[in-house]
């Protein structure tokens, strides 16, 4: 599937495009890569027939079908959508009732005329990542089979790049969107929290470092599909609206005059020097654009903010672990087993401190903020490891760069710059990351 998210739904709202044609075609695309990606862990293709069949007579009625009429979906196996089972990854939960009702997020995507096919991979509860569970399985890079497609919404990003479908949910508390984003060569977007409302019956995992948000190639085509999920939620009572229209920012955005704050590491990271060169060379373009870097920062935080967050992290994942019973050696692989483990250690005073270290990570970036309008960085500061192996680099391969923003809860994107390996093999796309104030208007 080629069509951007709005070509699809124009073509569909026309008639030039049938519903069921639109689902036929990504379920021939899931049929035909899904056995080796494994991206889709549920599918319910006479279910995705029937609502494509629903829509075509809402349109021969000449009723209104929404701003993604027609578009196929996947859902995120961390969130709930009507007729699927939401194992989160863990063989404790598959066997558990089908979901009765969607998320506000999958139910808006529904009202705005999405189909949904089905549910996409992810770790286990989203506790690391690298896309693998010992439910389904590990979800493996379009660009380099051999490769982790990150996580934790590994699956959605793999389906997405793969051309399965051109919209997918993700989720992010540690980075789940950007570093998937990243490694599977889609832009990425992790909204401030709020502008997604969550109003599950569980409270998330890693409670205000959490955000939802949807997961696209492009962010013309993210920024689409968030006009229609954003907005406040009285099952979210952190959830807000907001004015303006994120669509009409993207269409609208430049570059002109836009001042940009460069650090290499964040004084946290040693990235590859591939990353920073090609992070480089997207600069050099990005200045060609009318922006500047106007300073290059070696450090932006007085601490480490891992461990602000791991703390709060941590804690959060010992309780969601702890909620079933069974022996977590047959529920978790040992990289998911990590973080709940490091919660049995945490205090209350610990979590008190976090919120204490989040608090002081922001006035950091508030200090870059008060002479530049970006911050750029790498998105990650390696390859991403090979399925089943950890990374050389170690655990922070990837969330040194993007931990904490969420640790913040600020908006921060990943932009494609190109690949970083001549052969198609052994290929990653290196990316920056860009961590704005306000509507994703940059980048």
């Amino acid at each position: 599937m080629l069509d951007t998210v709005m070509q699809t739904a124009a073509a569909v709202r026309s008639g030039e495009l049938a519903p069921t044609d639109v689902v036929e075609r990504a379920l021939a695309r899931i049929g035909d890569l899904n056995d080796t990606l494994n991206c889709f862990v549920a599918l319910d293709a006479d279910g995705a027939r029937a609502q494509a069949v629903a829509l075509e007579r809402r349109l021969q009625a000449g009723e209104p079908v929404g701003a993604l009429a027609g578009v196929p979906i996947g859902v995120k196996d961390l969130e709930d959508a009507r007729g699927f089972v939401t194992t989160c990854g863990d063989p404790a939960r598959r066997s558990r009732e089908v979901a009765a009702n969607d998320s506000v997020e999958v139910a808006r995507l529904r009202a705005a005329g999405a189909i949904v096919l089905g549910k996409t991979n992810t770790p286990a509860y989203g506790f690391h990542a690298e896309t693998d569970n010992l439910v389904f399985g590990a979800t493996r890079n379009p660009w380099a089979l051999d490769r982790t497609s990150g996580g934790s919404s590994g699956g959605s990003a793999a389906a997405v790049a793969s051309g399965m479908v051109p919209l997918c949910t993700g989720s992010d508390g540690g980075g789940s969107i950007r570093i998937p984003s990243a490694v599977c060569g889609i832009s990425g977007f992790k909204p401030t929290h709020g502008v997604v409302p969550n109003g599950d019956p569980e409270w998330p995992t890693w409670g205000l470092f959490s955000t939802r948000g949807p997961m696209a190639r492009t962010f013309a085509e993210i920024a689409y599909a968030l006009d229609v999920v954003s907005g406040f939620s009285r099952r979210d009572l952190t959830s807000f609206d907001l004015q303006g229209s994120f669509g009409d920012a993207a269409a609208h955005a430049t570059l002109a005059g836009a001042r940009i704050v460069w650090s290499p590491t964040l004084g946290i990271a040693k990235p590859d020097a591939a990353m920073v060169t090609a992070c480089e060379q997207a600069l050099a373009v990005i200045e060609g654009h009318g922006a500047s870097v106007v300073e290059t920062v070696d450090s932006v935080f007085e601490e480490l903010p891992v461990r602000a967050w791991i703390a709060r992290a941590a804690a959060g994942s010992l309780r969601t672990a702890s909620l079933d019973p069974m022996p977590w050696d047959g529920r978790f692989l040992p990289a998911a087993q990590f973080i709940a483990r490091f919660g049995e250690s945490v205090t209350a005073a610990q979590i008190v401190d976090a919120e204490h270290g989040a608090h002081r990570a922001n006035l950091a970036l508030a200090a870059i903020f008060e002479r530049a309008d970006v911050l750029v960085t790498p998105a990650m500061a390696t390859v991403p490891p090979r399925v089943g192996e950890p990374s050389p680099y170690g655990p922070g391969w990837a969330s040194d760069y993007t931990l904490p923003f969420n640790l913040v809860r600020a908006p921060a994107a990943v932009v494609p710059c190109g690949p970083i390996a001549p052969k198609p093999a052994s290929r990653c796309r290196s990316r920056c990351s860009s961590r704005c104030r306000g509507a994703p208007t940059s980048g």
